[in-house]
């Protein structure tokens, strides 16, 4: 007998998977899902009342927005007028609370103060849907909530007294600025139920008893109007980006047999140098070494858990390289002079492309302990990450890529933790290469080559060379964002800005400098040359966007949550700060945002947080961090993994989409580029690992500027000053060493 159908309508929020993974796991149900926005219903009632006869129940999911306004809500809207012989079990959430709530005679007012990743205790009637559920804290996100009659909160008796054709039950009895508010509701003679908060939240208790006590009342009331779905033709229409994923071939590029690595490995001392041995390993008329290194600290990683490795990426001028605008759409594969493929396709097949590539060039034998044998290596821009979502990009200059990979086969990879160097090659015959490599790697020990190689900054920089934002600008965008979190279009809007630098250094004399003042597990020195416009990028990030092992399990370790290092600072004092109210909302709604993306690919099991909300220390800051982990089987693609997160939500906001869209707007017309991107690698033995484009500069050459993103998440409970602060404290590390003068 199959089970019954339950129907989630989604408003475009960016916790909706969160949902609908708690009720697939606590039902005995399945979920099918639809948009607000659904063409075939919106403008065709007989069509939408034929659809929802199929399912036991529905959802109306959270969004952005007010449930006034039609295009906000969408079909959400049409549920709560049914004819009395189609009504069916609904049960809303956040948006879907507050459209039944103004359906049905409540008024939408906005809150003093918004309800943005606030964690607090339910007061409920310990009745109908709320029967077995206990003592429970609830997160909310939210800036309106619904009031039932203007006498209501001014004595504790009148909470639970039925107000028209809607009964409360529950209450948030714990703000003292905003007073009661409520928080859940059902209607007296329709199987209509509604909360305010967000039972899925990772910071919510009682979840999985409260959806299962309205699906027991759910399919008691089917049961006694003896209403049964039916099959009807219609099905979701919602098609995957996974399931639309096809292997393309590129020309110019055969299949062929999984390769194997060839390598050698010597011993190494703990204090041995990265950057002594990529200057031993540059060559004049070859392509820069591209570095993704590990900081230590005296001989030990910063971090052991993301940091135990670093990668001497050493492509050659005939590497394989792709290159992908999201302005013009243009994919251009080439192989140093020779063009393989150009042509236009969206963001979604260029990771089908990125895919095919990979499994062209797939590899086994290397060394277990190592995570990149050799692939692709790369970065994929913040508007790369728009076009993901459907958000048009701004700014993007036409000639500059947005997604820019180089096939490695020869690569050095040290080993931290175990003191070990490695010389890896994907090609047949190369071992007079590898054993040159690994003597030449030998003479790299931690004597004076970081003072004797490395050249002094070419002239001084002078502050008429810089052009950053002003304290005035940037708080008034900070005003903005926040009248958008106010009017709750957004959660949180993670606003950021540029200064751009003069300074005609030597890439890799900047970053020299760079990894000394301000060592991080991410650090990354890239040189692509191009005949349009090469780059440069010197990077010193401390996150970790996204990795995923060889045998599918992912990783996201967002940070939220910043305080500089001054005198007198310790940890101590940095937990008391970042155990804030603030502080922790931030992390929270970033968390909950991942988990979304992540339960949003196909085949991904057991989506769970191992660290949530956890101090860490680095160079110039102490931050909070948290960790989300999934699996994605051999049957799943990983790619998958890295196309449904873009951009990073860490640097967008939520709900991720609207939140782009009010950014855009507000930050102006100029692209973010690389800033707010990722860059990492796809390794031929099938894992990956990309880091947030944050701490960093990057320069075009036809621009002739070293460009430097900052920024921080904007959330209701923000001061101005201390945002601009903040930002200003995050570019420092980077923006010192291009002011840097000798």
């Amino acid at each position: 007998m199959p089970q019954p159908r339950i129907l989630f309508i989604d408003a475009y929020d960016s916790f909706s998977n969160n949902i609908t993974t708690l009720l697939k796991t606590h039902l005995q149900a399945t979920v099918e899902v639809i948009r607000i926005d659904d063409p075939r219903f919106v403008f065709n009632d007989d069509a939408f009342l034929d659809f929802l006869n199929k399912f036991a129940a529905v959802v109306a999911g959270p969004g952005p927005g007010h449930p006034a306004n039609p295009d906000d809500v969408g079909l959400i809207g049409k549920l709560w007028h049914l004819r009395e012989d189609r009504i069916l079990p609904v049960l809303g959430i956040c948006l879907g609370f507050q459209s039944l709530a103004l359906a049905y005679g409540a008024s939408i007012e906005r809150l003093k103060e918004p309800r943005h990743g606030l964690v607090t205790p339910l007061t409920h009637s310990e009745t109908n849907v709320f029967a077995d559920v206990g003592e429970v804290d609830v997160t909310q996100y939210h800036s309106l909530h619904a009031k039932l009659d203007a006498s209501e909160g001014e004595n504790d008796c009148n909470h639970w007294k039925q107000r028209g054709e809607l009964l409360p039950l529950a209450w948030d009895l714990s703000d003292a600025m905003n007073g009661p508010i409520l928080m859940a509701l059902r209607h007296c003679q329709k199987p209509f139920w509604s909360v305010q908060y967000h039972p899925e939240s990772i910071c919510s208790s009682g979840g999985r008893q409260f959806v299962q006590s309205w699906w027991r009342e759910a399919c008691q009331w089917n049961a006694n109007h003896q209403r049964k779905p039916i099959e009807v033709r219609y099905d979701s229409g919602r098609t995957s980006l996974d399931s639309a994923a096809v292997t393309i071939q590129v020309p110019g590029l055969s299949s062929c047999p999984v390769q194997r690595v060839s390598w050698k490995s010597a011993k190494c001392s703990p204090m041995t140098d990265v950057a002594n041995i990529v200057e031993l390993l540059r060559k004049p008329n070859d392509q820069e070494p591209i570095v993704l290194e590990s900081g230590t600290r005296n001989g030990k990683p910063l971090n052991p858990e993301t940091g135990r490795f670093s990668i001497i990426a050493l492509p050659r001028t005939s590497s394989l390289q792709c290159r992908w605008s999201a302005t013009t759409e243009r994919l251009e594969i080439n192989r140093g002079n020779k063009i393989l493929s150009d042509r236009c396709i969206p963001v979604e097949k260029v990771f089908d492309v990125l895919d095919s590539l990979m499994e062209q060039h797939k590899a086994s034998d290397g060394p277990n302990d190592v995570p990149f044998w050799g692939g692709l290596v790369g970065f994929m821009s913040y508007e790369a990450g728009l076009a993901s979502i459907r958000v048009s990009p701004r700014g993007a200059h036409a000639e500059h890529p947005d997604a820019w990979f180089t096939m490695v086969k020869r690569s050095v990879v040290i080993d931290h933790a175990k003191g070990t160097v490695y010389v890896q090659s994907l090609g047949e015959d190369d071992d007079e290469w590898m054993c040159q490599t690994i003597l030449l790697v030998g003479r790299a020990t931690e004597d004076d080559a970081e003072q004797s190689t490395t050249k002094p900054l070419s002239g001084n920089v002078t502050m008429s060379a810089v052009r950053g934002p002003t304290a005035a600008t940037y708080i008034s965008k900070i005003s903005e964002c926040q009248s958008h979190l106010r009017a709750g279009s957004s959660y949180e809007l993670c606003l950021t800005d540029q200064t751009l630098v003069s300074n005609a250094s030597e890439p890799w004399d900047l970053y020299r400098r760079l990894r000394r003042a301000n060592s991080a597990p991410f650090g990354a020195y890239m040189r692509l040359a191009a005949e349009e416009a090469g780059l440069s990028i010197i990077s010193s990030s401390p996150e970790r966007f996204l990795s995923w092992s060889r045998d599918g399990k992912c990783q996201f370790r967002p940070i939220k949550g910043t305080v500089k290092k001054v005198p007198g600072m310790t940890r101590e004092k940095a937990e008391t700060l970042l155990s804030s109210q603030k502080e922790r909302a931030e992390n929270l709604m970033i968390v909950d945002l991942i988990r979304h993306d992540l339960s949003g690919v196909a085949g991904v099991q057991d989506v769970h947080v191992p660290t949530l909300m956890s101090v860490e220390e680095y160079e110039t800051v102490f931050q909070l961090v948290s960790v989300i982990e999934g699996s994605i089987p051999p049957s799943g693609r990983r790619i998958d993994a890295l196309a449904r997160s873009l951009p990073p939500g860490s640097m967008t906001g939520a709900p991720k989409k609207r939140s782009c869209e009010l950014l855009n707007a507000i930050e102006g017309g100029e692209a973010r580029g690389l800033y707010s991107g990722v860059l990492g690698y796809l390794d031929v033995g099938g894992g990956a690992d990309f880091s947030v484009v944050i701490r960093t500069a990057f320069k075009w050459d036809d621009e002739g500027v070293w460009r430097v993103g900052a920024g921080g998440a904007i959330t209701a409970l923000s001061q101005p000053q201390a945002e601009f602060e903040e930002m200003l404290a995050k570019r420092e590390s980077v923006l010192n060493v291009l002011l840097a003068s000798v």
